[in-house]
């Protein structure tokens, strides 16, 4: 092999991660009802139909769901590219636990390979819940410690409860990225993680709040006035047309906000 051929060969491989990382953006494109519009999602399971994305973690997995029976990493873009993405998968449909990972950090820039679909309102990678292995995707950590994304600010609730297929505003704008919703107040619900509590702000526009039921926020009292939070955009809707039940997924009490002087007697981090 000629030493010209050789070095070639080297930039190839090299450089292949980024000539091959799918748009995460155009990945989550959808159909009037709501479902993936782009041509991978739920493709026939051969190796030309998975998808690769990289970017920017949004949580450790145990963070959000229970390491015991469930695995899931949320992906958001860096730019040029927009949007997100999570990977999940679960103890349900597999022999083997746990398959993936567990030392993924919030900040880390990752790579996942494997098949997309829909769920209950936006794409994920999944294992198709299917045991079978050729249906598992990969994971690999590119850097350690990268810090994690400027969160997009939402002044208004109103800006991102409705269902808009452009994605110029709505649900499917936010769509799996972190976001910080700005100046809300607790509308109804009960206190506590794993609970779900409507948010609504000023003008009278509400967005649910979900509190992870692996997060702390049993250590502390529900905040009594308005408050900006930070989390997740999500999507949980289970009825077609998939136009609500968008929802903002809160890692832990310390991502909720408090004007300064409620934090006097507050211990946070």
């Amino acid at each position: 092999m000629s030493r010209f051929r050789a070095h070639f060969i080297i930039c190839l491989l090299f450089l292949s991660p980024f000539i091959f990382a799918e748009n995460i953006w155009d990945l989550q494109a959808v159909h009037p009802d709501g479902t993936g519009s782009h041509p991978k999602v739920a493709a026939s399971p051969v190796p030309s139909n998975k998808a690769i994305i990289e970017g920017i973690a949004l949580n450790k997995s145990s963070e959000m769901l229970n390491p015991n029976l469930m695995w899931q990493i949320y992906v958001q873009a860096e730019s040029p590219d927009r949007g997100g993405m999570a990977a999940w998968a679960g103890i349900f449909y597999n022999t083997a636990w746990p398959r993936y990972p567990d030392d993924i950090e919030a900040g880390d820039r990752i790579r996942i390979e494997g098949y997309i679909d829909n769920h209950n309102g936006k794409v994920n990678i999944t294992e198709r819940h299917s045991a079978d292995p050729s249906l598992q995707f990969t994971v690999t950590i590119l850097q350690e410690d990268v810090g994690m994304p400027a969160p997009i600010e939402i002044s208004d609730l109103a800006e991102c409860n409705y269902f808009d297929q452009t994605r110029s505003g709505g649900g499917e704008k936010y769509q799996s990225q972190w976001v910080l919703l700005k100046k809300a107040h607790i509308e109804s619900g009960t206190w506590g993680a794993g609970n779900s509590l409507l948010l609504s702000d000023d003008d009278g526009s509400t967005l649910t709040m979900l509190l992870s039921d692996q997060g702390d926020f049993n250590l502390y009292s529900p905040p009594a006035d308005t408050f900006d939070v930070r989390g997740v955009f999500d999507q949980e809707d289970d009825v077609l047309p998939y136009h609500q039940e968008y929802r903002l997924w809160v890692k832990k009490y310390s991502d909720i906000i408090l004007p300064l002087n409620s934090r006097f007697w507050e211990h946070y981090e």
